[in-house]
């Protein structure tokens, strides 16, 4: 009986959950990645020596993390549009019965 309580057509908030977790995840795993980008930043400021260098570093940091996000904000966007047809495909199913 309780086999049959978790499996998410049958109970379709433990898919919604299922679903949230792994996208919190993402978001953990990107915020870590993000972190890191910005203690290497650092690190690379801390040796800057000339003015130039330093525009360097930055512009550089800048776009690194531009295509970063974006690739981060694209396979978020595909998680989620994978992530919602499903979810309310259980969510139907789970009501009719």
């Amino acid at each position: 009986m309780a086999g049959k309580t978790l499996e998410p057509i049958k109970n379709p908030f433990f898919a919604y959950m299922q679903t949230a977790q792994a996208y919190n995840a993402k978001l953990m795993e990107f915020s870590a990645i993000n972190i890191s980008a910005v203690f290497k930043c650092a690190e690379r400021l801390s040796r800057v020596r000339t003015p130039q260098e330093f525009v360097d570093v930055v512009e550089n940091h800048v776009r690194d993390q531009f295509e970063s996000l974006t690739e981060q904000f694209e396979e978020l966007s595909a998680f989620v549009q994978k992530a919602t047809p499903e979810s309310e495909l259980e969510m139907k199913s789970g009501l009719g019965d």
